[in-house]
């Protein structure tokens, strides 16, 4: 399966915060519009926007890479960025999961932070060693179960082809939508998804909008092609087990 996506997600604790106090925090104190939306269209936003939504007690961002990127590609340390500081203002009891994966390049990356701390971080991506920094999640753990070592890199077999070593940057969606069932409590690439997928959000349009890459731009008509996909296989699989399992 290929996908692109950057996801925060943020356990409320019941806080009141508003989505105009969580913008502010992401440096959007200027709004000039905003929509209805759902979450399938806005996990990779293509028109600049930022998309909050709530589920399963948590506050989710669609961000588009903006604050992803500071805080998951550019440091190589578990400090917190700028952003991430902010919002552990709004949240400071609060476990807050980052998560991004883009299958163009085999990228996915990952954060956990717990009342403040930055725990966990993670990125990898296609024919680069993995920047690992703090103790492996219990996510994770389980998926290194599977894994050996060779030559100083992490390979997993596969069922399908046994002789084959998959990379650890091949194992993108496990990695991240694993950490992102942490806090969502199901795989948006999973059956679970029927019900994340469809969950209400509100699309906000800065007036500085997000700048978005030449390669976004090529690749985000794929991308909404494949989760549409994706969603149509787990309706017929819902429908097949309806008809034949009785």
């Amino acid at each position: 399966m290929g996908c692109k996506t950057s996801l925060i997600l943020i356990e409320s604790n019941n806080n009141i915060v508003t989505d105009a106090q969580v913008l502010k925090a992401l440096g959007f104190g200027e709004i000039k519009s905003q929509s209805e939306s759902t979450s399938d269209v806005c996990l990779n936003p293509d028109d600049g926007s930022i998309g909050i939504g709530r589920y399963n007690g948590n506050i989710i961002i669609c961000d588009g890479y903006f604050v992803t990127e500071k805080s998951l590609e550019m440091p190589r340390s578990l400090r917190l960025c700028k952003e991430e500081k902010k919002l552990c203002k709004l949240f400071p009891n609060s476990e807050i999961v980052s998560v991004a994966c883009h299958s163009a390049i085999n990228y996915h990356g990952y954060s956990l932070i717990q009342n403040g701390k930055k725990l966990r971080l993670k990125t990898i991506s296609d024919g680069e060693r993995a920047q690992s920094y703090g103790k492996r999640t219990k996510e994770e753990e389980e998926i290194y179960k599977g894994s050996f070592v060779k030559k100083k890199a992490t390979y997993w077999k596969t069922e399908l082809d046994p002789k084959e070593d998959i990379g650890e940057d091949q194992m993108m969606e496990d990695f991240t939508f694993e950490m992102a069932k942490r806090r969502l409590g199901g795989r948006l690439d999973g059956a679970e998804g029927l019900e994340i997928l469809p969950q209400s959000f509100i699309k906000y349009f800065p007036v500085k909008p997000i700048k978005l890459t030449e390669q976004d731009m090529v690749s985000k008509k794929t991308t909404w092609k494949t989760y549409a996909v994706i969603f149509a296989v787990i309706v017929l699989w819902q429908i097949f087990k309806m008809l034949f399992t009785r």
